[in-house]
């Protein structure tokens, strides 16, 4: 019966084991698959057992290949180079790894299953006058440990912590920021964010320009609406709220003719001049 004690002792010495060479600790992400071979092995492979902490995952005695637990669905042993493969890794599969080829110990293997890190986003707090502010690379990290973060000013790495502090006498010249978030199986990068300083003096100009574009483009609507009017006048000769048809109709654009004579005026001219012609006819007897 292996007692608290002597388990204890044994994941110190694996620690410590694992510790002596950076080869020995492999990072693969959780669904990956992965390979684990040993640091050395002999010329002719008699026996192989690979042991998952105390616990034997796979063995072969030099003639069947046996398997214990999840190894019996995900796990595979050759038994020509002595490498362990172990698919769809979950977090679960963390741990040392120790080989034992022909009954001789070899380096354990310290595998680490972590998740992917997410896309992270940038978040600023300001003071009361803003002549500091606060970034800070935010993302869910659950997982995906370790990771690192990375600042960049305009593509130019700057700063490796979580939070960035910028005053504003030495961000003057910095355009857009820009965080990353990387782990050893991932990285993703945030969206630029623009300097909180230099957006604060350029946002009442863009408001301004905004309003004197929106104001040109009324003045020169009102021009031309001025000008269809004054056209309109001089081809017809009437104000267009004096015409009956509408823009779309010939009549809207045609010039108004004189007022033909009336009635009354045709009745009188033929009436004098009927008037003159009995007056030059001789009278009858």
């Amino acid at each position: 019966m292996v007692t608290p004690i002597v388990l204890a002792g044994w994941l110190v010495c694996l620690l410590l084991s694992a510790a002596e060479t950076q080869d020995s600790v492999i990072f693969k992400k959780v669904g990956d698959e992965v390979v684990l071979r040993p640091s050395s092995k002999p010329d002719v492979i008699k026996t192989i057992l690979w042991r998952d902490g105390p616990n034997i995952a796979m063995e072969w005695d030099g003639e069947n290949i046996e398997s214990y637990r999840h190894f019996k669905v995900r796990g595979s042993l050759d038994n020509s180079s002595g490498a362990l493969t172990i698919k769809s890794l979950i977090q679960e599969d963390s741990g040392f790894y120790t080989p034992h080829i022909n009954n001789n110990a070899g380096k354990p293997i310290y595998l680490k299953i972590i998740s992917p890190v997410l896309k992270p986003h940038i978040s600023v707090s300001c003071d009361e006058g803003k002549k500091n502010c606060t970034l800070s690379c935010d993302g869910d990290t659950t997982g995906a440990e370790p990771v690192n973060y990375t600042w960049k000013f305009d593509s130019k790495q700057k700063g490796s912590s979580k939070e960035l502090h910028l005053t504003q006498e030495n961000s003057e010249n910095i355009q857009e920021l820009i965080c990353e978030l990387k782990n050893p199986v991932s990285q993703e990068s945030s969206g630029p964010v623009s300097n909180p300083f230099t957006g604060s003096r350029t946002s009442e100009p863009e408001s301004n320009l905004k309003i004197s574009s929106g104001l040109t483009v009324f003045i020169c609507l009102l021009a031309v609406v001025f000008l269809v009017v004054i056209v309109h006048k001089v081809k017809s000769g009437k104000w267009f709220f004096q015409k009956e048809s509408m823009p779309w109709e010939a009549d809207f654009w045609r010039k108004t003719e004189g007022q033909q004579p009336g009635a009354n005026d045709s009745n009188g001219t033929t009436y004098e001049e009927k008037g003159a012609a009995d007056e030059g006819m001789p009278m009858k007897a």
